[in-house]
Order: structure tokens, then sequence, then C-alpha cells
């Protein structure tokens, strides 16, 4: 039973990122944990005046109610466009951070996956791909995080790229988010290494032999992409010639995902990926 948890401050990124996950996991036993936040800054859905005994209510309380309405009209919205026997609905309501929101949740409800849209204020990928998560990123490092493109249209991704650099050595652990998702969708995974150096050094091929034992019986191959000056471009490039339909890193500090998410590229929003990407945390 996956338990996955589904962050949303009620946009239609965020229901698309439910949407797409609920379908992606259609034929597994899952808990959906359906998660709104609030605090003092956040505005009010409604524009009306709410009252309980003639006395106005105050604005927690209105946002409170209308956390909890908003997470059933969720949940009954969902069960009417993809309603699925293996799925059971949790909702959550709370005044918190969405950062420590979240971070509490995973280790509350044992979360294997949290699946964000890429806008709006549950975005996934914050500069990135978005607004606000880069920081998510850097904060919950004991949980994959699955990014859902705003307005994607589903597709089973038959093709997962995996873009590595080689200089880390990969457990079974830490790849397990990788190959459960292959597995989950019958898909073929793509290894791309950038190639900034023209042969491997023996550390990085041992690497690459660890990777690929851990990745067997799973279908997979080996890409090499040349140096671009940016390393997004190169990813982009790759992504578009192989077709791929999900992208995964692994969230290591310093790493290249890091390094990734600080081109001034991605800053002035030219790398425009339009399929679903996999962080999986480095370390549990």
């Amino acid at each position: 039973m996956q338990n996955i948890l589904v962050p949303t401050d009620f946009s239609n990124d965020a229901y698309n990122a439910l949407y797409f996950a609920s379908t992606l996991f259609k034929s597994k036993a899952c808990n959906f944990y359906l998660m709104n936040v609030y605090n003092e800054s956040t505005p009010l859905i409604s524009r009306s005046i709410d009252k309980v005994n003639g006395e106005v209510k105050g604005l927690l309380e209105q946002l409170k109610d209308e956390s909890n309405e908003e997470l059933n009209h969720t949940f009954h919205r969902i069960n009417l466009d993809n309603k699925c026997p293996k799925h059971n609905y949790k909702l959550i309501s709370k005044k918190m951070d969405l950062i420590e929101a979240i971070s509490q949740a995973i280790d509350d409800y044992k979360i294997d996956l949290v699946v964000m849209g890429n806008k709006g204020k549950t975005s996934a990928l914050g500069v990135f791909m978005g607004s606000s998560t880069t920081k998510t990123m850097a904060s919950v490092k004991k949980c994959p995080i699955l990014a859902i493109p705003m307005n994607a249209e589903f597709r089973v991704p038959y093709e997962i790229a995996f873009a590595t650099s080689y200089k880390r050595h990969y457990d079974a652990e830490v790849l397990d988010p990788l190959r459960y998702m292959a597995n989950c969708c019958g898909s073929a995974i793509r290894i791309v290494h950038i190639n900034e150096e023209e042969h491997l050094d023996k550390v990085q091929e041992s690497n690459l032999k660890t990777l690929r034992a851990y990745l067997d019986p799973i279908e997979n191959s080996v890409h090499w992409m040349p140096n671009f000056t940016s390393k997004t471009q190169a990813i982009q490039v790759f992504l578009e010639e192989l077709g791929i339909g999900m992208l995964a890193m692994v969230n290591y500090e310093h790493s290249f995902f890091g390094n990734l998410l600080h081109e001034p590229i991605i800053k002035k929003l030219a790398f425009n990926i339009d399929i679903p990407i996999l962080v999986i945390p480095g370390t549990k």
C-alpha cells in the first residue's frame, strides 16, 4: 500500500497533479492524503462574510472552514473524475507553514511519495518550475517528490531519464523510488550523463557498474550528452530526442540537481520542462 501526500491550494494546477497521480497509480492500492495549509496571510477564497450568532467569524476560523469545505469538494471531484476502488483518501487541514506541514505529514503518515503541481502556493520546483518549493526540495530530504507540470495531459512514462554524474555511489534504498516507478509503469530507464570529461575515472566507472546492477532486470541504457554551456540545455535536448516521459534525479547536497537549480537560465524561465520530474532524496 503506497501512502501518497498531495498538498493543495485548490488551484487547477494542484488538482491536475492529484488527477495525474491517481491515474498513474490506478492499478496500485494507495492511500492519498490531501492536505491544505493556511495561516494569517492566506487570502479567503470567498468574499462573503461568515457570521455565528450574529458575530462575524475571525479570519482563521473562516480559513479553517473554507479549507475543510474545499478539501471535501476536491475529494468528491476526484471520485467523480477518476474513481478507483483501490484508492483511499484522507483529508488534512492545518494552520501551519507548508514545508513544516509536509515534513510532519511524511513522518505521521509514513508517506512514500509527495505529489505537487509546479505553480501556485503548493508548487514543486520553485524558481526552476514555478514559485515556492526550492525550499521544499532543500528541507524535505527524506521523501521522493513528483512534480507535475501545469496542464500536463496524462500519459504513461514508458521512458524515464535518470540524470547522474556517476560521482556518487548509489545504494539500493536510494534507487528504490526509481525502480518502483519504472516497474509500476513498465518503463525503460535511460541513464544520462553530461560529458564534462572525455572519460570516466575509476570511481565513476565503478558507480556506473553498481547503478546498472541495481537497476537490473529493468531495461536500461547509458547515454552521453555533450558538455553544453548550460546543463539545462543538455537535458532539454536529451529529453526531446528520446521522447522521455519522466525525468528523475537524486537530490544530494552540492549535487548535479542542486547545481541545476542555481543555473541563471532557469531563473530566466528558459528551462521549460513539460514532463513530470521525480526528485529522489540522497539520504533517508
